[in-house]
């Protein structure tokens, strides 16, 4: 008995993208009316999505540096929490309709809501918690977690009793 090799039907890539939008439109499908619930039909698009600010994670010898991009709030706004290796930032962009002049928006892109974001720390860094800053100017959150040293291993002699 000869086997043969499988031919391929579809181009590389289309079944899986496929798949995905046809899970994707599901998904959607699904959580329609939870959304709906959560936010009524009076409201605008923008509160329908998920806020999440884009961040970028460095790191150099002697510290992490974390950048978010929160153009629009202020630093109250903002929290950021150290739980055990998991460095946590949240807050909430809010709505803030003019009360004085009411405005009938054709466009509103910008997004509002909560957010969060969680970072896992390495495994093994060792932390100075009370050296943790963060620094809120112009949009942008910084925040620096200072590095330690580990502790050299220090010889202890034993004494005779």
């Amino acid at each position: 008995m000869k086997v043969l090799p499988a031919k391929r039907l579809l181009p590389a890539g289309l079944l899986p993208t496929t798949f995905r939008d046809g899970f994707e439109e599901l998904f959607q499908r699904f959580l329609a009316p939870f959304e709906e619930q959560r936010y009524p039909a009076g409201w605008p698009e923008v509160f329908r999505g998920e806020l999440v600010p884009p961040m970028d994670v460095a790191e150099t010898e002697k510290d992490l540096c974390v950048t978010l991009e929160l153009p629009g709030l202020d630093e109250k706004d903002i929290t950021v929490e150290l739980m055990g290796n998991q460095l946590r930032v949240f807050g909430e962009r809010k709505w803030e309709q003019d009360e004085k002049r009411k405005k009938d928006y054709h466009r509103i892109e910008r997004r509002y809501g909560s957010f969060e974001r969680v970072l896992a720390l390495p495994d093994g860094l060792r932390l100075d918690r009370e050296s943790i800053s963060a620094v809120f100017k112009k949009g942008v959150l910084e925040i620096h977690v200072p590095k330690v040293e580990p502790t050299p291993s220090a010889k202890i002699t034993v004494k005779p009793g």
